[in-house]
Formats: C-alpha cells, sequence, structure tokens
C-alpha cells in the first residue's frame, strides 16, 4: 500500500484498514468505477473527525470519506479537485491532505473564511506570537455598559439573544479586539484561525449554553486547532494550491475544462436556511448574512404560501450548478454529486431522479448510483421536513459539452417546467408519497394539484437569478 496520511492516523487492525487499503491502490478509470461497488458506503464505526474536519460545525456536511474515495480513485497527486458547494470545506481537505490542488466555492463567506482556515498550514513561530497575545486577553476587556447595550440591541432578533448576557458580551467584545489587534500587526492567517475559534466558540453557546465562560471555551478550541494543523504540518510537508471562491455555484469563476474531478453535497430543498444556523456566528464577525440570505438556494423560507414554487426554483438552480460543474469538467472525468431526499406539502421529493433527468442537458452522463444510510445524529437536518436518513451518491461521467447555458433563463425554464409537469403526473398517481400508514385527504390531494399548477405557471419569474 501507498504511504499515506491515513498510516499516521489508523493503527492495523482498524475497521478502517481494509478500505484504506482498497482506495490507495491504482486502477484504470473503468476499474476505479468497479471498485466504488466493494466499498462500505455506510461507513458505520469510522474516524470522522480527525485533524481540520474538527475546526467547526457545520450543517449536513458529509463524512470525509466520500470525498476521499473518489479522490484517490479518480486523480493522482497534483490533479485539481473542485467542490462548487464546498461548506466547510470536507473535500478541500482530503484533497489538500492528498497533495491535490484544490478548489472550492461557496456563497457563504463563513463557510469560506472556513475552508480557509482549515487548509492553511502556520509556522510554529507565529503560534507563539498568538499565545503570547493571549496572555494578555484580559487587557482587552474594556467597554462600557452602554456598549454593552448597544450590542445586544444588535444582535438578531431571536430568542436565542438571551444566551448573551452582558458577562458573555464582554467576553466576545475582549476577543474579537484581541482578533483585530493581531489583524492590524500583519498576522491574517491567525486573525482567519482566530475568526474561526470564536465562530465555533459562538456556535457552542448557541447550540449548547454552556456554564464554563467563554474565554475558556474559545481558548480550548484554539489550542485543539493549533494542535491538528501541527499534525498536517507534518502530514503535508508541500502544500499544493487552495483556491477559495466566495461565489455563485450557478456562474462559476473557474476556467472551462480545467478540473480533473468534482464532489460535491448540495443543500437539500426546503431543510433549511444556512443563513439562519450561522447568523449569529457572522453577526459576531462582522460578516453580512442578509446578502447571503437572498442568494441562498433551497432554503426553507423561500415561497413560505406554495412550497412547491421552491421546488421549481431549486431546480433551476441545480440545473445552472451542474451546467457549470460539466463547463469546468475535462472531458471524461468524474464528477460526484451526494444528494438527499426531502418532502415538500407530504409529498416525496427524490432529489437524485430530478438530477439524473438533467442529463440530457448537462453534458454529463450517470455511470453508477449508490444508496448509503447516513447516521443521523452526525449529519445536521431540521426536523420539519421529517427524518432523513437516506441519501445516494450520483457518479457521473462527462461525455459531452453541455447543451444548455446556465445564463440562459429560457432554457433553464423550459427543462424545469418538463421536470414539474412530471412531477405533477407522479403526484396525482402517488399523493401522500411521505406519509406513511395513511393518505391525504381529498382536500389536501385537490390543495396540492393547484399549488403544483401554480408553481408551474410561475416557473419562468422563479428560476431567475434573485441579484
Amino acid at each position: 500500500m501507498h504511504d499515506t496520511y491515513q498510516d499516521t492516523l489508523f493503527e492495523d487492525g482498524n475497521a478502517e484498514r481494509q478500505f484504506y487499503e482498497v482506495i490507495n491502490r491504482l486502477y484504470s478509470q473503468d476499474a476505479a468505477i468497479r471498485a466504488l461497488d466493494t466499498i462500505d458506503w455506510d461507513f458505520r464505526g469510522f474516524t470522522t473527525q480527525y485533524l481540520s474536519h474538527t475546526f467547526h460545525s457545520y450543517p449536513a456536511r458529509f463524512i470525509p470519506q466520500i470525498p476521499l474515495t473518489f479522490i484517490k480513485l479518480f486523480t493522482k497527486k497534483d490533479d485539481v479537485v473542485l467542490d462548487p458547494m464546498c461548506g466547510s470545506g470536507t473535500t478541500l481537505v482530503e484533497a489538500f491532505l492528498s497533495n491535490r490542488h484544490a478548489v472550492g466555492n461557496d456563497f457563504n463567506p463563513l463557510a469560506i473564511l472556513i475552508s480557509k482556515v482549515k487548509t492553511k498550514l502556520i509556522e510554529p513561530e507565529q503560534f507563539e506570537h498568538f499565545d503570547d497575545m493571549l496572555t494578555r486577553l484580559n487587557s482587552f476587556t474594556g467597554i462600557s455598559d452602554d456598549e454593552v447595550e448597544q450590542k445586544r440591541d444588535a444582535l438578531p432578533n431571536r430568542k436565542l439573544s438571551k444566551v448573551f448576557t452582558d458577562d458573555v458580551i464582554r467576553e466576545l467584545h475582549a476577543i474579537y479586539s484581541l482578533l483585530m489587534k493581531t489583524h492590524e500587526d500583519g498576522y491574517e492567517d491567525l486573525y482567519d484561525l482566530g475568526r474561526v475559534a470564536l465562530s465555533s466558540t459562538i456556535w457552542t453557546l448557541v447550540e449548547s449554553e454552556p456554564k464554563n465562560n467563554v474565554d475558556s471555551i474559545f481558548l480550548r478550541k484554539y489550542q485543539m486547532m493549533k494542535k491538528e494543523l501541527m499534525k498536517m504540518k507534518r502530514i503535508v510537508p508541500e502544500p499544493r494550491d487552495v483556491r477559495l471562491i466566495e461565489g455563485d455555484a450557478r456562474f462559476l469563476d473557474v476556467q472551462s475544462e480545467s478540473v480533473d474531478l468534482i464532489v460535491t453535497s448540495p443543500p437539500y430543498v426546503n431543510a433549511l436556511d444556512y443563513y439562519r444556523i450561522h447568523m449569529y456566528n457572522m453577526h459576531w464577525l462582522g460578516i453580512d448574512f442578509k446578502k447571503f440570505k437572498k442568494q441562498e438556494i433551497g432554503a426553507h423560507s423561500h415561497f413560505i404560501s406554495n412550497r412547491f414554487r421552491l421546488l421549481s426554483e431549486y431546480l433551476g438552480d441545480m440545473l445552472r450548478t451542474l451546467i457549470e460543474m460539466s463547463r469546468v469538467l475535462k472531458d471524461e472525468k468524474i464528477c460526484a454529486v451526494v444528494v438527499g431526499n426531502s418532502s415538500l406539502e407530504y409529498e416525496l421529493i427524490e432529489s437524485h431522479r430530478f438530477f439524473e433527468n438533467m442529463c440530457d442537458c448537462t453534458g454529463l452522463g450517470l455511470k453508477k448510483k449508490i444508496f448509503r444510510n447516513i447516521d443521523t445524529t452526525r449529519k445536521y437536518t431540521t426536523t420539519n421536513i421529517g427524518k432523513i436518513d437516506d441519501e445516494y451518491i450520483l457518479v457521473f461521467q462527462k461525455e459531452n459539452d453541455p447543451s444548455f447555458s446556465s445564463d440562459n433563463d429560457s432554457q433553464i425554464a423550459s427543462k424545469v417546467k418538463k421536470m414539474m409537469l412530471e412531477f405533477r403526473e407522479q403526484f396525482r398517481s402517488n399523493p401522500g408519497s411521505s406519509i406513511r400508514g395513511k393518505k391525504p385527504t381529498k382536500e389536501r390531494i385537490q390543495f396540492n394539484i393547484e399549488k403544483i399548477t401554480s408553481a408551474i405557471n410561475s416557473i419562468s419569474e422563479d428560476v431567475k437569478i434573485k441579484r
């Protein structure tokens, strides 16, 4: 077996050893596709939190073994791996650790910051400088009662604001002030790392309201991040390029036919609002989450009065994204897309079928569809849309150039309309597909038919990009 960073993390006899032996062999592309059948995609009992993957919680992220599999089987050193909806950077970290160049795109500025820190090595002497600054953290606590009140008034208007007591606000202000001093002194990498540690601290406050003080949470997270980055520095002595783009996956700022592999996991339709999950983190870091909210794909808060319009919007967004993914991918290269089902108005939304349906205009051909069970305790979704406990990995290969353009609204609307008409017929034959043990009332069925029809009539408007 080739020497890999897994050898430094997992001992012989570990349940994962057989998996790593499979993916670290050399294959032709056809043989690599066949090798996908030998993998247990549920990854039960696997270590999924290691190195910089531990830096920051993030909703709906996939486990690192998924991108790692495709990176090892379908690329070689110095190839370019892209994740156009990179989230917290799981694909990018695995590409970085495997000596591949990586490109990550996301419209969420917090996601880009997290991904940057997770793939940026820092010299020991810089850590020593930051350690010294942290010994003077108490000197940054000066803030008046009026300023505390102003900061409280500026918080997002949600019940969770009660977490931010006067003492918490003072401690957060001190940490942020120290980080700003780091920025002013020109230590940009430390500044970014500290902001991610602060964001993770705020996430902990919001999610679990711990009783220990903010300083101790922040210091613990920083020390953990420092430790893991030092490990990574030993594993990756000559790091490859990681390019991060705060941009729109529907219009990628990536050169055509420049990418050797794509691995990504798009948002689920109607699953959650990423901006809402992150609003406190982004607020304390000075990031405008409202701009991100406007462009978010598949967000639960869109089209509240008619969820089927949300589906049309989502399909248009995903079609544009697949077209762009095909455009930037080299001929015959692989694109792996991890998708999960969700529901709208008691109807099952089988996202994988919609993605398969898009092949005819994207130039991507489906080579394999992999079903996997997911550990719901490890993948953050919301109970508002029901339990999501499985997903599909769609393995596409680029066969042709896309026949559609991502910026052609009429082409996008035409394809989405076709898919929505098929969805309406499917609904008529099997209403209430997302509920078990009972059927929807005739009134509910008629209601949904009317809503779907209304959504179909609004497609031309709903699939336009909201700028």
